[in-house]
């Protein structure tokens, strides 16, 4: 999704030693922060995606066919608030989908609010908010839409970023109730791999949960996803590789008999901008 799902709780401490007759180098300059792009001193920020095949939480949304998506998110920070950087956004998110005949326009869109607070340089950002799942053009008899409340915690370590996340919906998809899914995801960017200055590799591993408390409402039993890729940036230009999988079986997958909760490797290109 969107911008981003992420987070977890970490602790890192590191030790230097030298001489006290060491000579100190003078400190490296802080690059020029980019001009605000937004109203208020904020940033507008967006991307498209054109993917092999739409997986929300490891089952495909549309039918293993290929989706485009794409969304815009705009961020301001509180400059009035000094204790700790805090910054409010919003924005929304959609893709092409076909998954179900309740949904006539094939559109799902995805909207989002809440703040950031970011601690140590910014190298750990607390994420709170709300995110709404719309489908227009569903029947109202359908109950597609829903909202899910919830957080994420990162952390930048430089060499890898460690993150978390926690997402609750007091109604979730197709009126299947109370449902809560929690995540753990890792990234690691590729530094030693030396192409081009406009060439750069990450990889990035997760793994999750989703409960339901009416599970065949969702068609679904309780589960497990995971996933690892690859992302190649290009010239701004993310080019990635993702194998998703569940352990729910094709018997029980959908209402029983449908693959789209099986592994597959999914193929992605992003821009951002």
């Amino acid at each position: 999704m969107f911008i981003q799902r992420l987070s977890a709780a970490l602790l890192a401490v590191a030790l230097f030693g030298g001489t006290a007759a060491a000579q100190t180098a003078p400190a490296a300059a802080e690059p020029p922060k980019p001009e605000p792009t937004g109203p208020f001193g904020g940033n507008i920020t967006g991307i498209v995606t054109l993917t092999s095949d739409y997986r929300f939480r490891g089952i495909s949304q549309s039918k293993n066919d290929p989706a485009i998506q794409g969304g815009l998110n705009y961020e301001v920070p509180l400059t009035f608030i000094s204790v700790v950087p805090v910054s409010i956004y919003g924005g929304f998110w959609g893709s092409s989908i076909n998954f179900s005949p309740d949904v006539d326009e094939s559109i799902e869109l995805d909207m989002v609010a809440g703040a950031k607070f970011k601690f140590f340089s910014e190298k750990m950002v607390l994420d709170l908010g709300w995110i709404g799942y719309r489908y227009p053009g569903s029947l109202r008899a359908a109950h597609l839409h829903y909202d899910e409340f919830g957080g994420s915690l990162s952390y930048d370590f430089g060499f890898a970023s460690i993150a978390g996340q926690v997402r609750w919906s007091p109604n979730f998809f197709a009126h299947s109730g109370d449902a809560w899914y929690k995540q753990a995801l890792v990234t690691v960017p590729l530094d030693f791999i030396k192409i081009h200055d406009k060439v750069s590799f990450k990889m990035f591993g997760g793994i999750g949960h989703q409960s339901i408390q009416r599970n065949a409402r969702f068609a679904n039993p309780d589960y497990w996803e995971w996933q690892i890729g690859l992302v190649a940036t290009i010239y701004g230009v993310d080019f990635g590789v993702t194998y998703v999988d569940t352990d729910i079986s094709k018997g029980r997958c959908n209402g029983g008999g449908f693959n789209y909760c099986a592994p597959r490797a999914i193929f992605s290109i992003s821009k951002s901008f």
